[in-house]
């Protein structure tokens, strides 16, 4: 449990602010100390909660003992990223390169600044400033794992803690101590899939980007991570620390193409390269004046029609936004009217993509509105009458565009006039409630995305040189 701890209070990471030059997808990987090369720094990032793992050691093998820094950062209003309580070990080996991990201290504090293509470290507790810049890929030896078509690579300072399984095209990696605990021990796993539809419904899975074969044959790269049921500990201050780094530098390990396969991050994943001509037929449709019918005959909601009728400039009314609202790692492309106060983020048309092409999912209106509601859920206000309306709480299934119903709140004073509150989990059977247990369950769900959607009128398709050059 002591080398558990030691391993654990991950440390190092960080996340770049949009007024940072350097962008925050290039800072993972690993860098090199600049002068002589002989520390390395690998940074990995966790998407879930803005933070990067560091990982910070001496590369020369065949050492007696190697400093090892582990941190955990987060971005400043500035672009910097600080960090506190991170932990310097001794890592020492004996003759036979087993080794055991002591450490020096656990409240080591500093700063990491990004200055173009350089980082510069600078520790409190030791008092140093180091700089790094982009490391040759050979500097030390990392563990790589290998299918036929991808590899996948741990950093050195990960040695000792996990197992690997393999299975096809599928790489597992277990927390060691757990496994031998008698638990699972499950920390994550890559896939490759020909077919979305294969590991859409797979729970825990998350898309990260796209594999070409040599043939050309196509497949999607997942990251699977335990599900509530798989968990041996749930990813909490209980949690042992050497768990929780395994399941977190899964959304950044790196991933390569074998054997004449090419594999491309984010690829089929972000909705500027998605939803182009979506975007473009929208444009049309407000620029010719579709009326309402030929909008719906179009899968398009009226009130395009309804905009273009009472301003002069529809298109800077009218705005787009790309947000991940089924957390698959796939973007879906939200259209709707650019508004303030509670109109604010509302989505008129919602797409998505099924089988790697965009699918229309649903259109709303003034009385049937929609919006994203708790990150993940799509809601559907709708108004029948001064006396009754309600909130309709829906899931985006993965790879379709069907809406799985959640739970239904309704308030209709027309059938209860003394207590009209009501709840539903499905559209046949409503319970009458008080109005505190309807306004305990509703809460959950009353956090709206606010979306700052993007104007119309400011959409365009990249020229073939951007595209070239991208």
């Amino acid at each position: 449990m002591k080398k558990n701890f030691i391993f654990g209070i991950i440390f190092a990471i960080f996340i770049l602010l949009s007024n940072v030059a350097y962008g925050q997808n290039n800072i993972c990987g690993r860098w090199a100390e600049k002068i002589s090369e002989r520390v390395v720094m690998d940074i990995f990032s966790n998407q879930n909660n803005n933070e990067y793992q560091i990982f910070i050691t001496w590369r020369e093998d065949n050492l007696a003992q190697k400093d090892i820094y582990r941190l955990v950062a987060k971005p400043t209003s500035n672009g910097d990223l600080k960090y506190e309580n991170g932990i310097h070990i001794y890592r020492l080996f004996d003759k036979k390169n087993k080794f055991e991990d002591k450490i020096d201290y656990t409240n080591g504090s500093g700063t990491i600044k990004i200055n173009n293509n350089e980082l510069i470290w600078i520790d409190d507790k030791d008092e140093t400033k180091t700089e790094f810049i982009r490391a040759n890929k050979d500097l030390t030896k990392d563990t790589t794992i290998k299918t036929k078509l991808f590899s996948i690579t741990l950093p050195e300072e990960l040695r000792g803690f996990y197992e690997v399984k393999k299975e096809k095209e599928k790489i597992s990696i277990f927390h060691k101590e757990s496994k031998k605990a008698g638990f699972g021990g499950f920390a994550f796993g890559i896939k490759v899939y020909k077919n979305p539809s294969d590991h859409a419904v797979l729970p825990g899975s998350r898309k990260l980007g796209e594999l070409t074969d040599k043939s050309g044959n196509l497949y999607d790269v997942v990251l699977k991570h335990p599900t509530d049921v798989q968990y041996d500990y749930t990813i909490s201050p209980e949690a042992p620390e050497s768990f929780k780094i395994l399941y977190n530098i899964g959304d950044s390990i790196n991933i390569q193409g074998i054997n004449g396969s090419s594999y491309y991050k984010n690829q089929g994943m972000k909705g500027e390269d998605l939803y182009k001509n979506i975007l473009e037929k929208h444009i049309t449709a407000i620029n010719e004046k579709w009326d309402s019918s030929k909008l719906e005959k179009e899968n398009m909601s009226y009130m395009y029609n309804v905009i273009a009728q009472t301003n002069k400039n529809p298109l800077n009314k009218i705005g787009y936004a790309y947000y991940d609202v089924n957390a698959d790692g796939i973007e879906e492309l939200l259209i709707g009217e650019i508004a303030e106060g509670n109109w604010k983020g509302v989505v008129y048309d919602i797409y998505t993509m099924v089988d790697r092409k965009p699918q229309h999912v649903v259109s709303g209106g003034t009385r049937n509105r929609y919006y994203v509601c708790d990150d993940s859920f799509v809601c559907n206000e709708y108004s029948s009458g001064a006396l009754e309306s309600g909130v309709r709480v829906y899931n985006l299934v993965e790879n379709t565009n069907e809406l799985y119903p959640q739970v239904n709140f309704k308030y209709d004073g027309y059938s209860n006039p003394k207590q009209p509150w009501y709840l539903s989990y499905s559209d046949e059977k409503w319970e009458n409630v008080t109005e505190e247990a309807f306004n305990e369950r509703k809460k959950v769900f009353d956090k709206y995305e606010r979306f700052d959607f993007i104007p119309l009128s400011k959409f365009s398709v990249p020229s073939n040189n951007d595209i070239k050059k991208n």
